[in-house]
């Protein structure tokens, strides 16, 4: 069973989103569940002003104003500023290449909301990348380079095609999806529907050797 999860690190909601990922981590043994981490840049290529928001960054997103923006997502982090996250979403990809997915996004959604570090900066992302378990020389062989840069543009650009235009979206074994933050029972709920799959029996009447059942 896939869980894809297309994000921004710019997205309050999508650190949010991640929260209740990894509770549902804690607390429950999935068997055969990959979660699939999709790039998706809220504004592709972003260089923000000194003076950029959230406010302003989820405002172009979502085409709201920056009022509809504080009434609709409420209290924004105040004592942090958007930055360039190319860089960081490069690098989950690496992180995806070597089954560290996870373990990434967690250590970059750490940095910046809670430690509240500048996630733009290579100093700080080669501390995240080795947190997660990545290989220094990997991760400077991304930095130094523009490996990546193709695969998060088309991760959006998939997305677009999939008529994802909001984030976070998530999408279960490309059938059930799940647009807008989820909480906890929501996603439990979605991951039990996706579940009822059906078999076929181990015996044939005529030709209907079809027939199936649910397990």
């Amino acid at each position: 069973m896939k869980l894809e999860f297309w994000l921004d690190y710019l997205s309050p909601l999508c650190y949010k989103q991640h929260q209740v990922i990894e509770q549902l981590n804690k607390k429950y043994t999935f068997q055969d569940l990959e979660i699939l981490y999709r790039s998706y840049e809220m504004i592709p290529q972003f260089e923000p002003s000194s003076d950029c928001t959230f406010e302003h960054v989820l405002s172009q997103h979502h085409v709201l104003t920056e009022e509809e923006v504080k009434v609709m997502f409420g209290e924004l982090p105040k004592s942090l500023r958007p930055v360039k996250v190319i860089d960081a979403h490069r690098l989950s990809h690496l992180a995806k290449k070597y089954d560290k997915a996870f373990d990434y996004n967690k250590q970059i959604f750490k940095a910046y909301y809670v430690e509240k570090l500048d996630i733009s900066n290579h100093d700080v992302l080669r501390k995240v990348a080795k947190r997660a378990g990545l290989e220094e020389h990997k991760v400077n062989e991304v930095l130094n380079s523009n490996l990546f840069y193709d695969a998060v543009q088309m991760n959006r650009e998939n997305a677009i095609m999939k008529g994802i235009f909001e984030i976070p979206h998530m999408r279960i074994d490309g059938k059930i999806r799940l647009a807008g933050y989820h909480l906890e029972e929501h996603i439990l709920d979605a991951l039990t529907q996706a579940k009822i799959t059906y078999v076929k029996t181990d015996f044939c009447e005529g030709e209907n050797c079809e027939r199936k059942k649910t397990r």
